[in-house]
């Protein structure tokens, strides 16, 4: 269970740079603002190539009256026509919409990177004419499928997605990634037409080449995508010129959508975390491996050494939860979600979780770290796919993480290793101090939470009584 849990997350979350197993990272900035990347895979040599564009935008680029629009684009370079051509030239598609960054890729099952690199100039250059009505209207409809199925099946993302609204009210990163149905209904080609204008630009990209095992080298690629790749015209300012990004502040807040039709209660709470730059970031994700996840109707879930399950499992508090470290440019959210049919003791199970990481403060033991370090290695050391590790490289580079931190060789793992051995107890209970011991929550509650009891009741359990 662990395991499985283990590589579905890794398809779904992402992961700090410098934890990538990849070899021999290259970066070039060409003249016209675009950067170029490429990389091998030394860690799934198998994996065909991948050629991605990385925006600089996605949900935290929208607004209340366009949101959505991110996740039509996506809907739009993988339209019937699109796919038809794709396969017909031996490439498959994919995109990644999330918070700060999109990504467009195409998997090469061929060398032929110069048709691949023109199949994506044809998608997103300046005379591109995807962005038609009937593409736009096609895109739409599918995305209003999706959020149909989204609002009465994935009842976990929706909730996490109900928790950034409430911690991040009125910033960017309060809008869902795939929009709401009010919003995408009352777009309008145009407005599709002026995101790509502002969004799709050279100086807001990084184009990588992932898992290039002998396909091509880095200075031959670099020429290929500056004689084929001319994006919409933007005005290029210099790093050290650009405008600070209003940051998405944190507020104490919570929301409920109480429904007792439905047969399960779904529970997040999470605290401000590090941003993807902070020196904190590794001890944030050693924390939520610290209590980890927990699966009742697997046996081997039971055995995990972790002493909130003890209780979890006694009084039967729940069937499911997960703790989670989500980190974006200049914020981020720590926390936990669970789901439990068992409704008259959600008031238990919210407060040996929270007292469980007061626990994080006063009185954390070496074997509990030394549990949580091993399984954030073995997280951070599986492999990934080559379209996976292009968008995350991609967003990183435009996250401005610095360059020593981005995936190099097997030896860059091995120095993330050094840096998760090198967190001690008492770098832990800093980072508890300063992030979790009363320290204002964000809660997110759906289905039956009439259990779920006032926010100032759960507030208190963020510290303890002490003399």
């Amino acid at each position: 269970m662990l395991r499985s849990n283990i590589i579905k997350n890794l398809s779904t979350k992402r992961f700090y740079s410098e934890v990538l197993n990849s070899s021999k990272l290259q970066i070039t900035d060409l003249s016209n603002g675009i950067i170029v990347a490429t990389t091998n895979n030394l860690s799934n040599p198998a994996d065909p190539p991948t050629i991605g564009l990385t925006f600089g935008s996605g949900s935290s680029s929208e607004t209340p009256y366009n949101n959505g629009i991110s996740n039509i684009t996506s809907k739009i370079f993988q339209n019937n026509s699109n796919l038809a051509q794709a396969s017909q030239n031996g490439f498959k598609l994919n995109s990644i919409v999330e918070r700060e960054y999109q990504n467009y890729s195409v998997t090469l099952n061929n060398k032929d990177t110069l048709g691949a690199l023109k199949f994506l100039q044809n998608s997103f250059g300046e005379n591109n004419k995807s962005l038609s009505e009937a593409n736009v209207a096609e895109a739409k409809s599918k995305v209003l499928n999706q959020l149909e199925q989204f609002e009465a099946v994935d009842q976990n993302s929706r909730i996490i997605e109900h928790l950034h609204s409430t911690a991040f009210q009125n910033t960017p990163l309060s809008l869902p990634k795939r929009g709401t149905v009010e919003s995408v209904e009352n777009v309008e080609t145009s407005d599709v037409q002026a995101f790509a204008n502002k969004n799709f630009t050279n100086s807001n990209v990084v184009i990588v080449g992932s898992g290039f095992n002998d396909v091509v080298a880095h200075k031959e690629f670099v020429k290929q995508v500056d004689s084929i790749i001319s994006l919409n015209n933007s005005e290029l300012i210099p790093k050290d010129q650009l405008k600070p990004v209003a940051k998405s502040t944190f507020l104490g807040s919570e929301v409920r959508l109480r429904d007792d039709t439905l047969p399960k209660a779904w529970i997040t709470i999470a605290v401000e975390s590090e941003p993807l730059t902070s020196p904190d970031y590794l001890t944030a994700k050693l924390a939520s491996e610290i209590f980890g996840s927990y699966n009742a109707f697997e046996p081997r879930s039971r055995l995990q050494g972790v002493k909130l399950l003890d209780n979890l499992q006694e009084y039967q508090l729940c069937e499911t939860f997960n703790h989670f470290n989500y980190s974006y440019n200049n914020t981020g959210l720590w926390g936990f979600s669970t789901v439990t049919t068992n409704f008259s003791q959600i008031d238990d199970l919210l407060h040996f979780t929270l007292k469980q990481w007061n626990r994080l403060t006063i009185s954390i033991t070496e074997q509990e770290l030394a549990r949580g370090k091993a399984l954030l290695k073995l997280k951070l050391g599986l492999p990934v796919s080559n379209s996976i590790n292009n968008s995350i490289i991609g967003s990183n580079i435009l996250s401005q993480v610095s360059p020593i931190d981005q995936p190099n060789d097997s030896t860059n793992l091995l120095e993330t290793y050094k840096k998760i051995d090198s967190i001690t107890i008492a770098d832990m209970k800093n980072w508890a101090s300063k992030r979790l011991w009363d320290q204002d929550i964000a809660i997110a509650g759906a289905g039956q939470i009439e259990g779920l009891l006032d926010y100032m009741r759960m507030r208190n359990d963020m510290s303890m009584m002490r003399w």
